[in-house]
């Protein structure tokens, strides 16, 4: 039994450090609800989850890349014009610099 163990703790300690293996949680996040609409758009056009498309925009914002992106660090005219699109069929019409002085007020 207590090889048992020590290798079952070996195995955890191995998980943990493993970055092939992402493990997800679950949380609690509010959004303003017409930004999650073209959120939710965008996934299902990537046919990935919201889950997904969240870790896609904010892992690839940390290496200083868009998720977006081409090759050549753009955005293709198909992607705008989807992005367009779908901004103006759920009414999201602020931009990041409004959403930033909505917060200061």
């Amino acid at each position: 039994m207590r090889g048992g163990r020590q290798q079952g703790a070996g195995r955890r300690a191995a998980e943990r450090q493993s970055p092939a293996t992402p493990k997800r949680i679950l949380v609690g996040v509010r959004l303003e609800p017409r930004l999650v609409k073209v959120m939710k758009g965008l996934a299902e056009l990537r046919d990935v989850s919201l889950g997904e498309l969240i870790e896609e925009v904010f892992m690839a914002a940390m290496e200083g890349s868009n998720a977006f992106a081409e090759k050549g660090g753009r955005l293709s005219a198909e992607t705008r014009q989807r992005i367009a699109g779908l901004k103006q069929v759920y009414g999201l019409d602020y931009t990041l610099a409004q959403l930033h002085d909505r917060r200061r007020a």
